[in-house]
């Protein structure tokens, strides 16, 4: 009973921390809600479970390694502040991971929520901003409300949260549903925040879906792709001519392959072992003198930061988790799945305070992780 009534609080501060994402604009109060009820609560608890066992399993000990591995480029920067950060991502995963019902989140109700919660915020928001002329109706929306403000970011969460929701409207047959939830994507994603980033994640998780159709009924997956297709054809020829349209196309690559290049050029002069360390700063600048914030990719961030045993260790984990979630046939593992693909475009240090990489890589990771476990337990007893 002690464990049930744990598992509720646990689950229950999980969906608030997520909400914070969407409803306080202040990074400091998402870090506090997790800090105050997540992290400080969930360390006790698993010293009381005596670990929740949390390492039964291979997965667990590949996440271990990899959280371990940071003490070297924390010991070598000589930052304090980054131990604790290494501290916070370690007790998320491992509390959503051991501590939540690993049931409570594929329930078809908090699923579908998710997915309108995520589609509502962007175009409510984006709506508001059109009627009080901070943004004109037809060009790009550029930022939102709420911690989650980064566009790029909040269209990945849509993609990922519309894969998690996809199976359950299936499943269930809501048909309606899924076709209005897809165009309701798509509309956000392409003319309101004008994000390629997800139009990526979009291409990626049709695909996955088209093929898998393809793959269990032949004669409907074929007849569905036709359709899709001919759908998208009719669609990109009425807008083709549109100007939304054309400013898709007219950012070229964004200095995504600058970008690439200087970094990882970067990364090679300090090493490639190590990487350049925590707290490393490029001077050098994109074409036409423009600073470079972050590599906007979460595979180089973490070699040029860390070193290469970083990526390496996430890539093992991250392919241990896909396969698990594949033969559990778990739809967190499409949502990990579709992050990791688009955050080749975006994204940077994993290791931190809370901030848009926890519910988009760390929340689904942990989630499989959880269910790994519950059915290891199963198989134990």
């Amino acid at each position: 009973m002690e464990n049930r009534a744990s598992r509720r609080y646990f689950g229950a501060v999980t969906i608030v921390f997520l909400l914070s994402y969407i409803l306080l604009n202040s990074s400091k109060w998402t870090n506090n809600i997790f800090y105050a009820f997540v992290a400080l609560p969930g360390l006790l608890f698993l010293i009381k479970e005596r670990g929740a066992g949390l390492l039964q399993h291979p997965l667990s000990w590949a996440w271990l390694a990899f959280l371990i591995w940071f003490l070297v480029p924390a010991a070598l920067a000589g930052d304090g502040q980054f131990y604790k950060h290494i501290l916070y991502v370690s007790l998320f995963v491992f509390v959503v991971a051991g501590l939540l019902d690993p049931d409570l989140f594929r329930k078809p109700e908090l699923v579908r929520g998710l997915f309108w919660i995520v589609c509502v915020y962007i175009l409510a928001s984006s709506t508001y901003g059109y009627l009080t002329g901070r943004f004109i109706f037809g060009e790009r929306v550029g930022l939102l409300p709420g911690r989650m403000d980064n566009v790029i970011y909040a269209s990945i969460w849509l993609f990922c949260a519309l894969a998690l929701a996809m199976p359950i409207w299936v499943k269930e047959r809501r048909w309606v549903e899924a076709l209005v939830g897809v165009a309701l994507s798509l509309i956000a994603v392409a003319f309101v925040l004008q994000t390629r980033t997800a139009l990526v994640g979009a291409a990626f998780l049709f695909a996955a879906w088209a093929a898998y159709g393809i793959w269990r009924f032949p004669r409907r997956g074929l007849q569905g792709l036709l359709l899709l297709v001919v759908t998208l054809a009719v669609v990109l020829w009425l807008v083709h001519d549109e100007s939304w349209f054309l400013s898709l196309f007219s950012r070229g690559d964004a200095y995504r392959i600058e970008l690439f290049q200087i970094l990882t050029g970067e990364w090679r002069n300090c090493g490639w072992m190590l990487g350049c360390g925590v707290d490393f700063k490029t001077t050098q600048t994109l074409t036409g003198g423009m600073p470079i914030q972050h590599p906007h990719n979460i595979f180089v961030a973490l070699g040029l930061y860390t070193g290469a045993v970083s990526l390496a260790l996430f890539v093992v984990v991250m392919a241990m988790t896909l396969w698990h979630a594949w033969r559990l046939r778990d739809a967190w593992g499409i949502y990990l799945a579709c992050a990791l693909v688009m955050l080749n475009f975006d994204g940077s240090k994993l290791i931190g305070n809370p901030d848009e990489l926890w519910p988009l890589v760390l929340l689904p990771a942990a989630m499989v992780l959880g269910r790994v476990l519950q059915q290891s337990r199963r198989t134990t007893f």
